[in-house]
Protein backbone atom coordinates (compact mmCIF):
# COMPACT_ATOMS: atom_id res chain seq x y z
CA UNK A 1 0.00 0.00 0.00
CA UNK A 2 1.65 3.54 -1.11
CA UNK A 3 1.53 6.28 1.36
CA UNK A 4 1.10 9.68 0.45
CA UNK A 5 3.49 12.07 2.38
CA UNK A 6 2.25 15.32 3.23
CA UNK A 7 4.28 18.23 1.11
CA UNK A 8 6.92 20.06 3.20
CA UNK A 9 5.67 23.86 2.89
CA UNK A 10 8.51 25.98 0.99
CA UNK A 11 8.28 28.78 3.91
CA UNK A 12 9.40 27.01 7.29
CA UNK A 13 11.69 24.90 4.90
CA UNK A 14 13.14 28.15 3.73
CA UNK A 15 13.73 29.14 7.35
CA UNK A 16 14.50 25.88 8.32
CA UNK A 17 17.36 25.92 5.31
CA UNK A 18 18.77 29.60 6.46
CA UNK A 19 18.26 28.64 10.21
CA UNK A 20 20.95 26.02 9.50
CA UNK A 21 23.50 27.77 7.56
CA UNK A 22 23.45 30.46 10.17
CA UNK A 23 24.31 27.99 12.74
CA UNK A 24 27.15 26.78 10.55
CA UNK A 25 28.34 30.42 10.58
CA UNK A 26 28.27 30.86 14.06
CA UNK A 27 29.62 27.61 14.54
CA UNK A 28 32.70 28.15 12.23
CA UNK A 29 33.13 31.82 13.45
CA UNK A 30 33.86 30.80 16.97
CA UNK A 31 36.19 28.00 15.76
CA UNK A 32 38.38 30.04 13.11
CA UNK A 33 37.74 34.09 14.56
CA UNK A 34 35.45 36.92 13.82
CA UNK A 35 38.02 37.87 11.40
CA UNK A 36 36.98 34.63 9.11
CA UNK A 37 33.62 35.94 9.27
CA UNK A 38 33.23 39.48 9.38
CA UNK A 39 35.14 42.78 8.12
CA UNK A 40 34.96 44.51 11.45
CA UNK A 41 37.81 46.23 11.79
CA UNK A 42 39.47 48.48 15.25
CA UNK A 43 38.23 51.20 13.09
CA UNK A 44 34.89 49.98 12.73
CA UNK A 45 34.13 47.69 15.42
CA UNK A 46 30.63 47.59 14.86
CA UNK A 47 28.98 46.73 11.90
CA UNK A 48 26.19 44.69 10.89
CA UNK A 49 25.56 42.86 13.79
CA UNK A 50 25.16 45.71 16.01
CA UNK A 51 23.19 48.17 13.33
CA UNK A 52 20.24 44.68 12.64
CA UNK A 53 20.64 42.86 15.83
CA UNK A 54 20.79 45.04 18.66
CA UNK A 55 19.71 48.37 17.64
CA UNK A 56 17.26 47.43 15.02
CA UNK A 57 16.35 44.56 16.68
CA UNK A 58 15.62 45.83 20.18
CA UNK A 59 13.43 48.56 18.66
CA UNK A 60 11.09 46.61 16.44
CA UNK A 61 10.56 44.70 20.17
CA UNK A 62 8.94 47.77 21.36
CA UNK A 63 5.48 46.62 20.55
CA UNK A 64 5.44 44.24 23.67
CA UNK A 65 5.55 47.08 26.48
CA UNK A 66 3.56 49.88 23.99
CA UNK A 67 0.89 47.00 23.35
CA UNK A 68 1.00 45.98 27.33
CA UNK A 69 0.99 49.35 28.35
CA UNK A 70 -1.80 50.55 26.56
CA UNK A 71 -4.02 47.21 27.63
CA UNK A 72 -2.81 47.32 31.31
CA UNK A 73 -1.45 50.10 32.31
CA UNK A 74 -4.24 52.61 29.89
CA UNK A 75 -7.15 50.51 30.31
CA UNK A 76 -6.80 49.97 26.38
CA UNK A 77 -9.14 46.59 26.36
CA UNK A 78 -9.66 46.59 22.64
CA UNK A 79 -5.86 46.02 22.01
CA UNK A 80 -6.08 42.84 24.65
CA UNK A 81 -5.93 40.18 21.44
CA UNK A 82 -2.43 42.24 20.54
CA UNK A 83 -0.97 41.53 23.81
CA UNK A 84 0.50 38.24 23.75
CA UNK A 85 1.80 38.28 20.38
CA UNK A 86 3.48 41.45 20.79
CA UNK A 87 4.98 40.37 24.48
CA UNK A 88 5.55 37.00 22.55
CA UNK A 89 7.38 39.18 19.76
CA UNK A 90 9.59 41.03 21.53
CA UNK A 91 10.75 38.17 23.53
CA UNK A 92 11.97 36.51 20.71
CA UNK A 93 13.46 39.38 19.71
CA UNK A 94 15.59 40.11 22.80
CA UNK A 95 16.44 36.70 22.70
CA UNK A 96 17.83 36.77 19.21
CA UNK A 97 19.93 40.18 20.27
CA UNK A 98 21.39 38.40 23.09
CA UNK A 99 22.44 35.63 20.71
CA UNK A 100 23.89 38.28 18.05
CA UNK A 101 25.50 40.38 21.43
CA UNK A 102 27.26 36.79 21.80
CA UNK A 103 28.56 35.99 18.41
CA UNK A 104 29.63 39.30 17.74
CA UNK A 105 31.21 39.60 21.54
CA UNK A 106 32.74 35.82 20.96
CA UNK A 107 33.46 35.13 24.51
CA UNK A 108 29.92 35.25 26.52
CA UNK A 109 31.16 34.75 29.77
CA UNK A 110 32.59 38.75 29.05
CA UNK A 111 28.76 39.97 29.47
CA UNK A 112 29.38 39.43 33.44
CA UNK A 113 31.11 42.85 33.00
CA UNK A 114 27.66 44.69 31.63
CA UNK A 115 26.42 44.35 35.32
CA UNK A 116 30.05 45.47 36.79
CA UNK A 117 31.45 47.56 34.34
CA UNK A 118 31.83 51.44 34.01
CA UNK A 119 29.07 52.86 36.10
CA UNK A 120 28.91 55.76 34.10
CA UNK A 121 28.75 54.15 30.34
CA UNK A 122 25.91 54.16 28.71
CA UNK A 123 26.10 50.14 28.31
CA UNK A 124 26.59 49.58 31.80
CA UNK A 125 22.49 50.95 32.01
CA UNK A 126 21.63 49.16 28.88
CA UNK A 127 22.95 45.71 29.72
CA UNK A 128 20.74 45.80 33.30
CA UNK A 129 17.82 47.06 31.47
CA UNK A 130 17.62 44.61 28.68
CA UNK A 131 18.71 41.80 31.11
CA UNK A 132 15.97 42.80 33.37
CA UNK A 133 13.24 43.38 30.95
CA UNK A 134 13.84 40.21 29.18
CA UNK A 135 12.93 38.24 32.16
CA UNK A 136 10.16 40.32 32.48
CA UNK A 137 9.08 39.39 29.05
CA UNK A 138 9.62 35.66 30.02
CA UNK A 139 7.42 36.64 33.20
CA UNK A 140 4.29 37.61 31.23
CA UNK A 141 5.12 34.92 28.62
CA UNK A 142 4.50 32.28 31.43
CA UNK A 143 0.22 32.15 31.90
CA UNK A 144 -0.15 30.70 28.19
CA UNK A 145 2.62 27.85 28.87
CA UNK A 146 0.10 27.67 32.48
CA UNK A 147 -3.18 27.78 30.68
CA UNK A 148 -2.07 25.10 27.72
CA UNK A 149 -1.45 22.41 30.42
CA UNK A 150 -3.76 23.54 32.81
CA UNK A 151 -1.39 24.30 35.60
CA UNK A 152 -3.72 26.59 37.64
CA UNK A 153 -2.05 26.18 40.80
CA UNK A 154 1.29 27.40 38.98
CA UNK A 155 -0.60 30.38 37.68
CA UNK A 156 -1.87 31.47 41.18
CA UNK A 157 1.25 30.99 42.27
CA UNK A 158 2.83 33.52 39.46
CA UNK A 159 0.52 35.53 40.12
CA UNK A 160 0.68 35.73 43.62
CA UNK A 161 4.71 36.31 43.31
CA UNK A 162 5.39 37.82 40.29
CA UNK A 163 4.61 41.56 42.10
CA UNK A 164 7.71 40.69 44.98
CA UNK A 165 9.91 39.39 42.63
CA UNK A 166 9.00 42.66 40.47
CA UNK A 167 10.26 44.50 43.60
CA UNK A 168 13.56 42.70 43.98
CA UNK A 169 14.83 43.43 40.70
CA UNK A 170 13.77 47.04 40.50
CA UNK A 171 15.93 48.10 43.98
CA UNK A 172 18.73 46.17 42.89
CA UNK A 173 18.38 47.72 39.48
CA UNK A 174 17.95 50.92 41.50
CA UNK A 175 20.94 50.26 43.94
CA UNK A 176 23.13 49.27 39.91
CA UNK A 177 22.29 52.61 39.07
CA UNK A 178 22.93 54.87 41.91
CA UNK A 179 25.13 53.50 44.18
CA UNK A 180 22.93 54.79 46.95
CA UNK A 181 21.17 52.71 49.89
CA UNK A 182 19.18 55.64 49.88
CA UNK A 183 17.56 55.86 46.65
CA UNK A 184 17.26 51.64 47.10
CA UNK A 185 15.21 51.95 50.32
CA UNK A 186 13.36 55.13 48.80
CA UNK A 187 11.92 52.98 45.51
CA UNK A 188 11.82 49.98 47.57
CA UNK A 189 9.22 51.49 50.32
CA UNK A 190 7.34 53.11 47.33
CA UNK A 191 7.04 49.67 45.61
CA UNK A 192 5.92 47.64 48.63
CA UNK A 193 2.95 50.24 49.33
CA UNK A 194 2.00 50.48 45.73
CA UNK A 195 1.53 46.40 45.90
CA UNK A 196 0.10 46.39 49.57
CA UNK A 197 -2.33 49.08 48.99
CA UNK A 198 -3.50 46.74 45.85
CA UNK A 199 -3.45 43.59 47.91
CA UNK A 200 -5.48 45.33 50.23
CA UNK A 201 -8.23 46.65 47.61
CA UNK A 202 -7.45 50.52 48.44
CA UNK A 203 -6.27 50.54 44.51
CA UNK A 204 -7.15 49.21 41.66
CA UNK A 205 -6.27 45.99 40.79
CA UNK A 206 -5.69 43.30 37.24
CA UNK A 207 -6.98 40.21 38.37
CA UNK A 208 -5.14 38.71 35.49
CA UNK A 209 -1.92 40.08 35.02
CA UNK A 210 0.00 42.13 38.21
CA UNK A 211 0.25 45.85 36.99
CA UNK A 212 3.69 45.83 38.66
CA UNK A 213 4.84 43.17 36.29
CA UNK A 214 3.51 45.73 33.60
CA UNK A 215 4.52 48.65 34.72
CA UNK A 216 8.54 47.21 35.08
CA UNK A 217 8.84 46.38 31.79
CA UNK A 218 7.38 49.71 30.43
CA UNK A 219 9.70 51.51 32.54
CA UNK A 220 12.76 49.18 31.83
CA UNK A 221 11.90 49.56 28.12
CA UNK A 222 11.48 53.27 28.04
CA UNK A 223 14.94 53.56 29.47
CA UNK A 224 17.11 51.69 27.52
CA UNK A 225 15.10 52.24 24.24
CA UNK A 226 16.59 56.10 24.48
CA UNK A 227 20.18 54.97 25.93
CA UNK A 228 20.94 53.20 22.67
CA UNK A 229 20.95 56.73 21.43
CA UNK A 230 22.21 58.16 24.15
CA UNK A 231 25.55 55.67 22.69
CA UNK A 232 25.91 57.80 19.95
CA UNK A 233 26.31 61.05 21.73
CA UNK A 234 29.60 60.11 22.06
CA UNK A 235 30.43 59.63 17.99
CA UNK A 236 30.02 63.39 17.61
CA UNK A 237 33.83 63.51 15.79
CA UNK A 238 32.40 60.38 13.33
CA UNK A 239 28.85 60.55 13.13
CA UNK A 240 27.21 62.59 10.14
CA UNK A 241 25.81 65.70 11.27
CA UNK A 242 22.50 64.38 9.20
CA UNK A 243 22.27 61.70 12.37
CA UNK A 244 24.13 62.92 14.89
CA UNK A 245 22.21 65.11 17.61
CA UNK A 246 21.37 65.92 21.23
CA UNK A 247 17.91 64.56 20.26
CA UNK A 248 18.76 61.00 19.70
CA UNK A 249 17.70 59.19 22.54
CA UNK A 250 14.56 60.92 21.91
CA UNK A 251 14.39 60.30 18.61
CA UNK A 252 15.74 56.46 18.94
CA UNK A 253 12.95 56.21 21.25
CA UNK A 254 9.92 57.87 19.61
CA UNK A 255 10.94 55.85 16.40
CA UNK A 256 10.98 52.96 18.42
CA UNK A 257 7.66 53.18 19.69
CA UNK A 258 6.69 53.76 16.21
CA UNK A 259 7.91 50.85 14.54
CA UNK A 260 7.33 48.64 17.17
CA UNK A 261 3.24 49.35 16.77
CA UNK A 262 3.79 49.14 12.92
CA UNK A 263 5.06 45.80 13.58
CA UNK A 264 2.68 44.72 15.74
CA UNK A 265 0.18 45.48 13.08
CA UNK A 266 2.92 43.63 10.45
CA UNK A 267 2.92 40.61 12.65
CA UNK A 268 -0.73 39.91 13.06
CA UNK A 269 -1.48 40.78 9.26
CA UNK A 270 1.35 38.36 8.45
CA UNK A 271 0.21 35.44 10.75
CA UNK A 272 -3.12 35.61 9.25
CA UNK A 273 -1.64 34.88 5.88
CA UNK A 274 0.50 32.75 6.91
CA UNK A 275 0.04 30.88 9.83
CA UNK A 276 -3.72 31.01 9.62
CA UNK A 277 -4.33 33.16 12.71
CA UNK A 278 -7.39 35.58 12.21
CA UNK A 279 -5.84 38.56 12.88
CA UNK A 280 -8.10 41.13 15.60
CA UNK A 281 -7.99 43.78 12.29
CA UNK A 282 -10.36 46.62 14.23
CA UNK A 283 -7.97 46.90 17.09
CA UNK A 284 -4.88 47.03 14.48
CA UNK A 285 -6.44 50.23 12.84
CA UNK A 286 -7.16 52.19 16.02
CA UNK A 287 -3.67 51.57 16.97
CA UNK A 288 -2.50 52.23 13.21
CA UNK A 289 -4.44 55.84 14.55
CA UNK A 290 -1.38 56.81 16.64
CA UNK A 291 1.54 56.05 14.46
CA UNK A 292 1.25 59.09 12.05
CA UNK A 293 1.34 61.25 15.51
CA UNK A 294 4.69 59.97 16.18
CA UNK A 295 5.72 59.75 12.91
CA UNK A 296 4.66 63.50 12.42
CA UNK A 297 6.76 64.42 15.82
CA UNK A 298 9.78 62.66 14.79
CA UNK A 299 9.52 64.54 11.38
CA UNK A 300 9.35 68.14 13.30
CA UNK A 301 12.36 67.15 15.27
CA UNK A 302 14.47 65.90 12.42
CA UNK A 303 13.98 69.28 10.57
CA UNK A 304 14.24 71.07 13.89
CA UNK A 305 17.68 69.29 14.16
CA UNK A 306 19.02 70.02 10.78
CA UNK A 307 17.60 73.12 9.18
CA UNK A 308 18.94 75.98 11.80
CA UNK A 309 22.69 74.65 12.00
CA UNK A 310 22.82 74.70 8.47
CA UNK A 311 23.37 71.08 7.99
CA UNK A 312 20.89 70.82 5.53
CA UNK A 313 23.56 71.65 3.38
CA UNK A 314 25.00 67.72 3.50
CA UNK A 315 21.68 66.63 2.31
CA UNK A 316 22.81 68.69 -1.20
CA UNK A 317 26.01 66.53 -1.21
CA UNK A 318 26.23 63.86 -4.13
CA UNK A 319 27.63 60.81 -1.66
CA UNK A 320 26.05 57.79 -0.28
CA UNK A 321 25.21 59.86 3.29
CA UNK A 322 23.32 62.24 1.37
CA UNK A 323 21.25 59.26 -0.44
CA UNK A 324 20.65 57.23 2.50
CA UNK A 325 19.10 60.07 4.69
CA UNK A 326 16.95 60.95 2.05
CA UNK A 327 15.49 56.95 1.62
CA UNK A 328 15.37 57.19 4.84
CA UNK A 329 13.13 60.25 5.38
CA UNK A 330 11.14 59.49 2.24
CA UNK A 331 10.49 56.12 2.49
CA UNK A 332 10.64 55.34 5.92
CA UNK A 333 9.15 58.76 7.31
CA UNK A 334 7.15 60.66 4.82
CA UNK A 335 5.71 57.82 2.30
CA UNK A 336 4.16 56.43 5.31
CA UNK A 337 2.87 59.38 6.59
CA UNK A 338 0.90 60.33 3.64
CA UNK A 339 -0.37 56.49 3.44
CA UNK A 340 -1.64 56.54 7.09
CA UNK A 341 -3.55 60.00 6.99
CA UNK A 342 -5.11 58.50 3.11
CA UNK A 343 -8.55 58.46 3.98
CA UNK A 344 -9.78 54.63 4.82
CA UNK A 345 -5.96 53.50 3.24
CA UNK A 346 -4.89 51.65 6.42
CA UNK A 347 -8.57 50.56 7.43
CA UNK A 348 -7.98 47.96 4.70
CA UNK A 349 -4.99 45.14 5.16
CA UNK A 350 -2.87 45.66 2.30
CA UNK A 351 -2.82 49.65 2.89
CA UNK A 352 -2.15 48.24 6.74
CA UNK A 353 0.32 45.99 5.34
CA UNK A 354 2.06 48.84 2.82
CA UNK A 355 2.11 51.28 5.68
CA UNK A 356 3.29 49.34 8.07
CA UNK A 357 6.14 47.72 6.09
CA UNK A 358 7.37 51.32 5.39
CA UNK A 359 7.89 52.18 8.67
CA UNK A 360 9.52 48.99 10.29
CA UNK A 361 11.60 49.75 6.65
CA UNK A 362 12.63 53.07 7.63
CA UNK A 363 13.16 51.93 11.34
CA UNK A 364 15.84 49.36 10.06
CA UNK A 365 17.73 52.22 7.84
CA UNK A 366 17.72 54.78 9.92
CA UNK A 367 19.47 51.82 12.32
CA UNK A 368 21.67 51.30 9.66
CA UNK A 369 22.89 54.79 8.53
CA UNK A 370 23.55 55.50 12.04
CA UNK A 371 26.01 52.74 12.86
CA UNK A 372 27.60 52.09 9.53
CA UNK A 373 26.47 54.31 6.62
CA UNK A 374 26.78 57.71 8.93
CA UNK A 375 30.06 56.40 10.77
CA UNK A 376 33.15 57.29 9.74
CA UNK A 377 35.58 56.14 12.50
CA UNK A 378 38.76 56.32 10.47
CA UNK A 379 38.08 57.72 6.82
CA UNK A 380 40.86 55.51 5.19
CA UNK A 381 39.01 52.85 6.56
CA UNK A 382 35.66 51.36 4.81
CA UNK A 383 33.53 49.00 6.19
CA UNK A 384 31.19 46.56 4.36
CA UNK A 385 29.68 43.47 5.78
CA UNK A 386 30.75 40.29 5.05
CA UNK A 387 28.65 37.90 3.56
CA UNK A 388 28.75 35.89 6.54
CA UNK A 389 27.52 38.79 8.70
CA UNK A 390 24.27 38.72 6.60
CA UNK A 391 24.41 34.94 6.75
CA UNK A 392 24.23 34.57 10.59
CA UNK A 393 21.99 37.59 10.95
CA UNK A 394 19.26 35.87 8.60
CA UNK A 395 19.81 32.90 10.39
CA UNK A 396 18.96 34.36 13.52
CA UNK A 397 16.21 35.92 12.28
CA UNK A 398 14.84 32.50 10.82
CA UNK A 399 15.21 30.87 13.96
CA UNK A 400 12.99 33.27 15.71
CA UNK A 401 10.34 33.07 12.78
CA UNK A 402 10.39 29.58 13.43
CA UNK A 403 10.13 29.37 17.39
CA UNK A 404 7.09 32.30 16.60
CA UNK A 405 5.47 29.82 14.46
CA UNK A 406 5.60 27.14 16.88
CA UNK A 407 4.58 28.93 19.82
CA UNK A 408 1.44 30.27 17.87
CA UNK A 409 0.46 26.83 17.16
CA UNK A 410 0.89 25.48 20.26
CA UNK A 411 0.34 27.88 23.18
CA UNK A 412 -2.31 30.02 23.27
CA UNK A 413 -1.22 33.25 21.80
CA UNK A 414 -3.52 34.31 19.69
CA UNK A 415 -6.79 34.39 22.40
CA UNK A 416 -8.92 37.57 24.09
CA UNK A 417 -7.42 37.59 27.41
Amino acid sequence: MNRKTAPIHPGPALLGGLACLGLSAVIYRFWAGIGAVSNLTDGHPWGFWVAIDILAGVALAAGGFVTAGLVYIFGGKRFAELARPAVLTAFLGYVMFVLGLIVDMGRPWHMLYIFVGNHNSPLYEIGWCASLYTLVLALELLPPVFEKYSMDAAQRLWRSLSPWLVIVLLSVFTLAMTYSWIWLAIVASLLLAWEILMRKGVMGRQRQTPILLIASGVMLSFLHQSSLGSLYLMTAHSLNPLWHSPLLPIMFLISAIAAGMAMVALESLAGERFLGHKAPFSPLVDMARIVPVLLIIYLVMKAGDILPYGDWRGLLSLNLQSFMWWVEMGAGVAAPLILYLTPGFVQKRSGLALASGLVVGGLIINRVNVAVIGLQVQRWQSYYPHPLEILITMGIVSAGLLTYAWASANLPIHTRE
